[in-house]
């Protein structure tokens, strides 16, 4: 069965508030891991630069409230990053922009970072866009390896990227690499925005999977549990039956949730107790 312990909480819909508050949070709420955002204003590389100031406060934090981060997830829908972008300054820019990130997930000593292929011109030919968004995900992957990060790959909706957006996609970028430190993560989200299931997907990728976002949609969204329209214990009982043991994040992200981020989370938290072994 699958256990609370599995569940990790996330600090992208915290954006509001301190990172300490977060971290505060987490604990009140039962809670010891997380899934760390990196962005404004908890962290966040300006111009580029890294910001080891940071790393180390993150590294205190943990220490002094006894947490672990599962997972770390650059910002990389709403800043503009984007490696698979025609634009070579800006391209070069976004391949600086997760190297860096790489780095400092090997830093904070943490196993994975999540990562997707970014999107082309929606008029322009995907052939193209592909041929960039691999090349440049080829040299983050080397990046990788070098640092002994696993790269987490996630699917997008097909609205936040022409590349990366469905099973037949995240598939072939799989196909494209070679590498050990190549996983997937998989998106409640994007899953059932496609039709499909959690179960399909598992048993298509089966070892490949490595991280989970369990969040509530309608079907899109990312929503606290329950006030959307998902089978959560369906995509529990799958976890199950499938014998996942890795991290389950909670992805909160919208913005009607940032004026009160630990009752959303609560909220999520109680409705997963349900179907988890304490």
């Amino acid at each position: 069965m699958i256990r609370f312990s599995q569940i990790a909480a996330m600090n992208l819909h915290y954006q509001r508030y301190s990172f300490r508050y977060f971290v505060e949070s987490v604990k009140r709420l039962g809670l010891n891991t997380y899934e760390l955002w990196m962005g404004a204003p908890h962290f966040y590389n300006y111009y580029n630069e890294k910001n080891h100031n940071a790393i180390n406060n993150i590294k205190q934090l943990n220490r002094d409230y006894g947490l672990e981060i599962v997972c770390v997830t650059p910002e990389q829908c709403v800043y503009p990053v984007n490696i698979a972008s025609s634009d070579k300054e800006l391209r070069e820019y976004s391949i600086q922009y997760f190297r860096n990130y790489i780095e400092q997930t090997a830093e904070l000593e943490v196993r994975r970072m999540l990562t997707s292929a970014g999107w082309g011109n929606y008029n322009e030919e995907e052939a193209a866009t592909w041929a960039i968004a691999t090349d440049s995900f080829g040299r983050l992957l080397r990046v990788a390896e070098k640092e002994g990060v696993e790269v987490a790959f996630e699917i997008l909706l097909p609205y936040e990227s022409n590349v990366v957006y469905n099973l037949e996609t995240l598939q072939r970028m799989l196909d494209t690499f070679d590498s050990p430190n190549l996983k997937c993560a998989l998106d409640t989200v994007p899953i059932s925005y496609e039709g499909k299931t959690l179960d399909e997907y598992f048993q298509h990728f089966k070892e490949q999977i490595s991280h989970i976002h369990l969040i509530d949609g309608k079907p899109d969204g990312h929503l606290s549990w329950g006030d959307g329209e998902q089978p959560l214990d369906q995509h529990l009982a799958t976890l199950d039956r499938y014998g996942y043991e890795g991290a389950i994040t909670i992805e909160i992200a919208d913005q009607q949730y940032w004026n009160d981020p630990e009752k959303a989370l609560a909220q999520s938290l109680a409705a997963i107790r349900q179907y988890v072994e304490e």
